[in-house]
């Protein structure tokens, strides 16, 4: 509703201010009237033509609303409504129809211009059986004045009235735990339940798409109109569309700053968010997860992951369902109040919770399959022979041998039954998946009393072979209100999964991605007998690594939550938390003999993991507005937090049978015998001071004091401060507003948070027993002490603009940050004789800047409804600095793809640059040589290297920078679409100019053994003269690791546009949700990852292999699935 201005701009005095709504009232009031006469001349005048036999009433409403633009409104218990009648009508005035259908009922009607209402001449006696009773009452706007013509509505029903003149209303034979539903165009809806309720007041207030809405923020909520950082917020809606089987994976692409990549494609696996940059080198770079205020344990604790490095993904356990929102604090000053934790950014989850009113039951079923995205190009068997022929060929050449090296006969026996085969090992080992969840909620409540229930099944197979995910979650959430003063109340959750694991990523022989794509296609998959082959000629059949192989993963988990809070004063509050997060996770692995080539050799490994987190929180608020101007807020804290992580472990071998696979059945216990105990500790002091004038001018400061046990004494405690202000300069009355703002807001912020993810006990040393002296075993020190280490420290800051435009149908917000990281933990080599090799000192800094930008537009809002959302991010990461005692020709060697150097960002490539492949062998002009310890020169069909120093070797003298792993930016673009009862929700995700290095192109091109290679392969070298950049196949690599050398031939841009979600629901009517005694029904189906566009050639770009620091990289690890979702959800 649009506020009433002066010519100049400027707000009028309150009393004529109030005079002008008065006067807008009364016309509108005046207006009414007109309709009320118009609706009379309309209803003498229109005439119908009805000719029905035998029907109802009710079908006789239906067919008036379709022949004319009346609308009833109606009590559906009014019992005479399922009389029969026949109607006979030419051209009859609308008021005679419903005169002579209503003469022999117990029913009156009441014409407002094209509404009517329908409802009981006189009370009539309630035979449902269930309690009926009256209201009434009044709707307002926030200043008091009355609003007529607001539509009520009984929810779930078609039944209502609207207010008259004097914003009045009466409402008969409602259900005594009936929820209403006040709306009217430009103003909120509202719900209200008239539970112990004979009169109502209800004050409307204007519509503004979100500005009133409340997110969460640390140790309390906040408007976000008021909002003075940088905030994200996904709303449980966006996560229910978006099918995700956990809460990381919702947030995909929607919010800008915030990346979002899943480790692998298999069922609960690890997922990597970063939000605005890599902040760390050695301590982390993940967020820190708040759930229902309770500080959850996000590190995977799996010890036994094979060739995987990512481990479990311990918020898999966590059913999105069960999810409000989701608030992602970005900023110094949003994240401070957090400290030593906060330096990653902060993800708040706030779970359902009960509200007043009956109890409301949700019974949510779907099934769903997923398939690969789509299958990698391999060699068949006659292509794969042909290749194998070739590379000894070639190898002759190369050795000018006068006697030709025949192949193996393996490799050329196609008559032998085990060698005759041709077979795609990815049809065998790729599945038509499929999985299954059923989900059932209640919540309610009463004003002293509300509560939510939910729980969920979950069984979920994954695309290959023998993976599977079990997930069974129950919540429970409960608020009581004691007394007047006093209310408490608790979360708890428990969660048990089973998870079948895959091997799948890597380059070891035990990873099943890079088996499917090397091993030979004639290789037959049983024995002439029918017996499974799972080992053979040197290649383990994937078959059996699936199959036969225990990989069994068994996590049962906890979070509680408990609190008090007590009014001890008009605006100041008492609040206390006592809250744990316990997990119990247990690894089972066991491979057969049959696996391997080690005859009668068999292994088996268990670990067992407990992990317990408790906390608790004592804190006061203080809210109090003086002179309805000045907003003053308080908040003042206390809190400790203390880990402790249990590990036992054994690993066996030579088990009598590969069908007993517990460790009493093994032969020899192996001395990796784990039994490990770690504790650690945080105690925290920290206050907050909010300020506003009139919504205006608005100022917020935070002081957090953590003191870790990580530390030494004299630096156990770190310090992290923040302030933000803001000016909503659309209220000013010196400005001109533009009557399309209807709210502009500036923001600026500084915070500093820590990182205290180190070791236990890093500042201390550490002790290793089981070290022998002489004859004697004892204890010796294995990590050096260093008692002055202190925390990272992250300074960040953050200008941000908040518009609001077209009557709100527009926001937009956009941030620019910078954010800096000093006294980066940093394991820096030290003389050997001091008997270690590193020690842990605070050294090295890192920077992140960037710019984001979210926009949100309500393109439609009438009976076609569209909302759109779009989002991106731009970071920029470099090291400023690093300790010169680390480097070594100006980088540090960060495994075998990366180095960190000064001045580049984390994740840069370094290898050597692939040039082509030469045509012939007097190409070689320069007569470059191979710089290993051959020395050989290259020839025709051999790679290409860029000689960046000039002197003819090819060596580790000509590694250069090759790429990078960091995009130029990421986003998502989301769309909701309503008409009627159908609604389509559209999600896009994207990543541009990030560099991918394709191990797993590697691994299927490697042409000197007898793997499988790639169709690329076709296009080899095969002749002198040849022009390609695929490499002639050598038997053997002569020339030296030349075929998989840490090279840009790997490099791929993996930028991609993915149509990641589309959702399409139907509501069905109301009138059969009436009869079957249900309050709603929706059923829905769901695509997921349903088209990627990427030049990346592997199976899919969005890799995150590795650790943190090791960005880009893929490795084979679990493909991405096509997923497609039919289901029906049903409240009660």
């Amino acid at each position: 509703m649009k506020k009433t201005k002066m010519k100049d701009g400027k707000h009028a005095f309150h009393p004529i201010k109030k005079i002008l709504i008065m006067a807008k009232y009364t016309a509108f009031f005046l207006f009414i009237g007109l309709l009320q006469v118009s609706a009379g001349i309309y209803s003498q005048n229109a005439k119908l033509s009805l000719k029905m036999e035998n029907v109802t009433i009710l079908e006789v409403f239906e067919q008036i609303e379709k022949q004319s633009e009346y609308r009833f409104f109606y009590d559906s218990d009014l019992k005479d409504l399922s009389k029969r009648t026949t109607i006979e009508s030419l051209d009859k005035p609308l008021s005679d129809i419903l005169n002579e259908m209503f003469a022999n009922t117990d029913i009156t009607y009441k014409m407002m211009d094209r509404v009517i209402l329908v409802q009981a001449k006189y009370s009539q006696l309630n035979t449902s059986g269930q309690q009926k009773k009256s209201v009434s009452g009044k709707v307002t706007d926030t200043m008091g004045l009355p609003i007529p013509g607001v539509s009520i509505q009984l929810k779930g029903t078609v039944t209502g009235t609207v207010t008259n003149a004097d914003g009045k209303f009466s409402f008969s034979s409602i259900p005594a735990d009936g929820v209403l539903v006040f709306s009217f165009v430009g103003m909120k809806a509202q719900e209200i339940s008239v539970l112990g309720k004979e009169e109502i007041s209800v004050a409307m207030s204007e519509e503004t798409f979100g500005l009133d809405e409340v997110v969460t923020i640390g140790y309390g909520v906040q408007k976000k109109r008021d909002i003075t950082g940088s905030i994200a917020s996904i709303n449980g809606e966006s996560i229910e569309n978006s099918s995700a089987k956990d809460l990381v994976s919702a947030l995909r692409g929607r919010a800008s700053g915030v990346q979002v990549v899943a480790n692998s494609g298999a069922p609960g696996d690890g997922i990597t968010v970063t939000v605005r940059g890599q902040s760390s080198l050695n301590s982390g770079n993940a967020p820190l997860y708040i759930i229902d205020g309770v500080p959850v344990e996000t590190s995977s604790l799996s010890l036994l992951n094979g060739s995987e490095s990512h481990g479990l993904n311990p918020l898999a356990d966590i059913n999105p369902g069960d999810i409000e929102s989701i608030e992602v604090l970005k900023d110094g000053a949003s994240t401070s109040i957090y400290g030593s934790r906060a330096a990653n950014g902060v993800i708040i989850i706030t779970t359902k919770r009960g509200k007043e009113g009956r109890a409301n039951i949700k019974v949510n079923v779907y099934t769903g399959i997923s398939k690969i995205t789509r299958k990698l190009g391999v060699l068949n068997a006659s292509q794969w022979r042909q290749i194998i022929i070739d590379s000894y060929k070639n190898l002759d050449a190369y050795n000018n041998a006068t006697t030709p090296t025949e192949p193996h006969w393996t490799a050329i026996d196609s008559l032998n039954p085990m060698n005759s085969g041709d077979v795609d090992w990815q049809d065998v080992m790729y599945r038509t998946a499929q999985q299954k969840q059923v989900d059932f909620s209640v919540a309610g409540g009463t004003n002293g009393v509300k509560y939510a229930f939910s729980t969920s099944v979950l069984d979920q197979d994954g695309i290959l072979l023998a993976s599977n995910y079990k997930r069974i979650t129950s919540r429970l959430n409960a608020d009581f209100t004691v007394t007047k003063n006093l209310k408490i109340g608790y979360s708890f959750s428990f969660a048990r999964s089973l998870n079948n694991r895959i091997n799948a990523a890597g380059t070891g022989n035990i990873s099943l991605v890079q088996s499917i794509l090397v091993r030979p296609p004639i290789y037959s998959l049983t024995y002439p007998d029918g017996s499974p082959i799972y080992y053979f000629n040197g290649k383990r059949n994937p078959v059996g690594l699936a199959e036969a192989c225990t990989h069994l993963n068994t996590t049962n988990r906890v979070i509680g939550n408990q609190y008090l809070e007590y009014d001890l004063l008009k605006g100041l509050k008492f609040r206390t938390n006592i809250s744990l997060d316990f997990i119990s996770m247990k690894e089972d692995e066991f491979y057969p003999t049959t696996v391997d080539y080690r005859i009668g050799y068999n292994t088996g490994a268990v670990r067992a993991t407990s992990n317990l987190t408790w906390a608790n929180e004592n804190y006061l608020t203080y809210d109090k507005v003086f002179n309805k101007v000045h907003n003053f807020s308080a908040l003042a804290g206390f809190s400790q937090q203390e880990w402790k992580l249990e590990t036992t472990g054994l690993d066996g071998m030579y088990f009598a049978s590969d069908n007993i696979r517990t460790l009493n059945g093994a032969g020899t216990i192996s001395n990796q015998a784990v039994n490990t105990t770690v504790e650690h500790g945080l105690a925290s002091f920290y206050g907050r001071l909010s300020y506003d004038y009139k919504g205006t001018y608005l100022l917020q400061a935070n002081l957090r004091a953590d003191g870790s046990s990580r530390f030494g004494d004299d630096r156990r405690f770190g310090y992290f401060p923040s302030a933000s202000v803001a000016w909503r300069f659309s209220d000013e009355k010196f400005l001109d507003k533009p009557e399309f703002l209807n709210d502009g807001k500036i923001r600026f912020s500084v915070g500093q948070t820590g990182n205290e993810a180190i070791g236990n006990y890093t500042s201390q040393g550490e002790f290793a027993l089981g070290t022998n002296y002489l004859t004697n075993s004892g204890a010796a020190p294995t990590v050096m002490p260093n008692a002055g280490l202190s925390w990272e420290t992250t300074t960040q800051y953050d200008l941000g603009l908040d518009l609001t435009l077209l009557k709100s149908r527009i926001s937009f917000t956009a941030d620019a940050y910078l954010k800096k990281t000093t006294d980066l933990l940093f394991a820096v080599p030290i003389p050997e004789t001091t008997g270690f090799g590193y020690i842990t000192q605070n050294i090295g800094d890192i920077e992140n800047k960037g710019l984001e930008f979210s926009l949100v537009t309500h393109n439609l809002t009438g009976k076609l409804g569209w909302t759109s959302s779009f989002n991106i991010g731009l970071n920029r990461n470099k090291i400023i600095s690093l300790p010169e005692e680390v480097l070594t020709n100006g980088y540090i060697q960060n495994g075998t793809y990366h180095i960190l150097k000064e001045g580049e960002s984390i994740g840069t490539f370094y290898g050597w640059k692939f040039l082509g492949v030469y045509s012939r062998d007097e190409d070689n002009i320069n007569q470059v040589k191979n710089g290993s310890s051959n020395g050989k020169l290259f020839r025709g069909g051999d790679p290409i290297w860029d000689d960046l120093n000039g002197d003819h070797i090819i060596d580790a003298n000509d590694k250069q920078i090759i790429g990078n792993a960091q995009p130029d930016f990421t986003g998502g673009f989301n769309n909701d679409i309503s008409y009627k009862n159908f609604t389509l929700n559209v999600f896009f995700q994207f990543s541009y100019g990030n560099d991918i290095y394709g191990n797993i192109n590697m691994m299927r091109n490697w042409v000197f053994a007898y793997n499988n290679v790639s169709t690329d392969a076709l296009n080899r070298w095969r002749k002198q003269g040849d022009v390609t950049n695929y490499p002639r196949p050598i038997r053997n690599d002569p020339l030296g690791n030349e075929y998989n050398r840490v090279s840009d031939r790997w490099i791929e841009d993996g930028s991609y546009l993915r149509l990641k979600n589309v959702s399409l629901s139907y509501n069905v009517p109301t009138g059969i949700v009436r009869k079957l005694n249900l309050r709603g029904i929706k059923a829905y189906i769901t695509a997921e990852n349903l088209v990627t566009w990427t030049h990346y050639t592997a199976y899919d770009p969005e890799v995150s292999s590795y650790s943190g620091l090791q960005l880009g990289v893929d490795d084979g690890s679990y493909p991405q699935s096509r997923t497609f979702i039919f289901g029906l959800n049903v409240e009660l």
